[in-house]
């Protein structure tokens, strides 16, 4: 082995800085640095505008700390993981988040959350879970039975983000309602109401009028409604996989890196 003095101080200037803690671009060629100010967050070269929340308590608390407008206690994984969050969520598309049990994936969603200002909605899925846990239950209030929004529906209804954790575990007969509110943004509720995209309700309304509308008793989704589902890569793990009736959704619930 040939010794080359220029290559050997090189490495040790390297290894200084490592232990300095000095990171430079040149150390990491894909360096992501975030900042967050009043209206409006950076990540990279991806910004977003942020809107104060209708009700502060749905929005999730103490995920990430913020020091001097910038956001230091996160890893580079996770600012990229951010990033591409944010990206899909201006696009107007949904999440996926795929990686191994564990609270990861959720961390990463509720840090998106946090960061953009939006309020949640959380579903956990399993074997138990029926389309009136997505949609309406009817419960006696006052001697009366009346129908409750769940939160798939209040989070349709008021632009919120629904989070949906286990994905693998859902049952056969819930996958088509989540699957036609997620191509279509559409949902048939138990009382009667409809819900449908903003454009086309915005479009009939332009062209009936609100008395017509509410006869039919259509409901309107948000346009800022999205969804962020976690889930386990099957057939590694054990659950149900995506396949049907979820196919038609790889365009809309991009996989993103496999969180660790």
């Amino acid at each position: 082995m040939v010794f080359n003095p220029a290559v050997t101080v090189r490495r040790i200037d390297v290894l200084i800085r490592i232990l300095n803690g000095r990171k430079t671009h040149k150390l990491q060629p894909n360096f992501v640095r975030a900042y967050s100010d009043e209206g409006k967050v950076t990540i990279g070269n991806v910004s977003k505008e942020i809107r104060s929340p209708k009700k502060i308590e749905y929005v999730p608390r103490k995920y990430l700390t913020v020091e001097s407008s910038e956001l230091r206690n996160l890893s580079q994984s996770a600012l990229r993981n951010l990033r591409w969050m944010m990206q899909k969520d201006l696009l107007g598309q949904d999440m996926f988040l795929l990686g191994r049990p564990g609270p990861s994936r959720r961390k990463v969603a509720m840090q998106y959350l946090e960061l953009t200002q939006r309020e949640l909605e959380y579903v956990a899925l399993s074997r138990d879970t029926t389309e009136a846990d997505l949609k309406q239950r009817r419960e006696i209030q006052n001697s009366t039975a009346k129908y409750f929004d769940q939160s798939a529906v209040r989070a349709a209804t008021e632009g919120r983000i629904l989070v949906i954790e286990g994905i693998e575990k859902a049952e056969r007969n819930v996958l088509p309602v989540l699957n036609n509110l997620l191509e279509n943004r559409e949902m048939h509720l138990e009382d009667g109401r409809f819900l449908i995209p903003s454009s086309r309700y915005d479009k009939l309304l332009e062209e009936h009028g609100p008395e017509e509308i509410s006869k039919w008793r259509l409901v309107r989704v948000d346009e800022n409604f999205r969804v962020i589902a976690l889930g386990l890569p099957v057939p590694r793990y054990t659950g149900q996989p995506l396949d049907p009736p979820l196919s038609s959704q790889k365009k809309y619930l991009c996989c993103l890196e496999e969180i660790p």
